[in-house]
């Protein structure tokens, strides 16, 4: 049964818990008692081709989060490290950075050192774009990209307040179905809370994606990060996280979910995304892979990739 998310967001809890059950158990219906958790590291490493800048300011990160990934500027140096990944055992590697003016991962440099990579090593390529002309998303395609990941926001209020870079929300819808319509397998990032917290502009953004019946969900929540304009915001709700989990698979049991890298490390986070039926989860906690082994029976698969592969 379907349904809206307006039903969704006025379940008591009785009704939510309920509710929950039957969407785990839909869940395990479709994909088995599985949880596969992802591991990013030597393995799989991310990368940012801007180093640390970016020419935003976006209030949620403010190019703090770009200090963790290893920075390789120039197109001819990516070759080289993913050759000596893949004689090392590598699986694969997210290529992303900051933003340019566009909003756009500045990738055209790249393009080819890419192309070299797909075709001479076996490693997987997921692509952090950012907004994407139709001409850019046919050549991802064509040079054997693996996944896109597509931050997908649709408020337009959230995007000038938070992302301030003057977009709108169609700029966004419009940009992934570009890269839909060139072929390619886009996987949603949904941030939960990203308006400081609330749940402003999420079910909406869930509403598009679902329109688009990706493969993958992958949910995202808001950090409160030191040194950024949103450092003292409330992190989003677990009520709100278990809401918009069990929504998506009350719409499309098919559609995978995963609870993303990018969280506050809250244990209760991860037990809700358990407790709904999650997928996949990246870098979880011990004690969480406990809780899905004992309290039902879940079998635990390691992944070293990113949870949208």
């Amino acid at each position: 049964m379907a349904y809206t998310k307006q039903e969704i967001l006025q379940l008591s809890e009785q009704e939510l818990n309920s509710l929950m059950k039957e969407a785990r158990e839909s869940s395990w219906q479709t994909f088995g008692k599985v949880l596969k958790v992802h591991y990013l590291g030597e393995k799989f490493p991310s990368i940012s081709v801007t180093g640390t800048y970016c020419a935003q300011n976006c209030l949620h990160c403010n190019k703090h989060y770009l200090k963790a990934m290893k920075a390789i500027t120039h197109s001819g140096k990516l070759v080289g490290f993913a050759k000596k990944l893949a004689s090392k055992g590598g699986t694969g590697m997210l290529i992303s950075g900051g933003y340019d003016e566009k909003s756009q991962v500045p990738l055209d440099d790249f393009l080819k050192s890419i192309t070299t990579i797909k075709k001479e090593t076996n490693l997987q390529i997921n692509i952090h774009t950012g907004l994407v002309e139709k001409e850019q998303a046919k050549v991802l395609f064509e040079i054997g990209v693996d996944v896109v990941s597509f931050d997908l926001i649709t408020d337009t209020e959230v995007i000038n307040e938070v992302l301030k870079n003057g977009k709108k929300g169609q700029d966004y819808i419009r940009s992934y179905k570009f890269l839909v319509d060139a072929g390619l397998k886009v996987v949603p990032h949904i941030c939960l809370g990203l308006y400081y917290g609330s749940e402003k502009g999420n079910f909406e953004a869930l509403e598009v994606a679902l329109e688009f019946n990706p493969e993958i969900i992958v949910f995202l929540g808001l950090i409160p990060t030191k040194g950024t304009g949103m450092a003292k915001a409330s992190v989003v709700q677990p009520e709100i996280m278990a809401k918009a989990m069990t929504y998506v698979r009350m719409n499309n049991p098919a559609i995978e979910q995963s609870l993303g890298c990018m969280r506050v490390r809250i244990p209760q986070y991860e037990e809700i995304a358990v407790q709904s039926g999650i997928n996949r989860i990246a870098i979880p906690k011990a004690r969480t892979l406990e809780y899905a082994k004992n309290k039902f029976g879940l079998k635990v698969k390691r992944i070293d990739s990113c949870c949208a592969l």
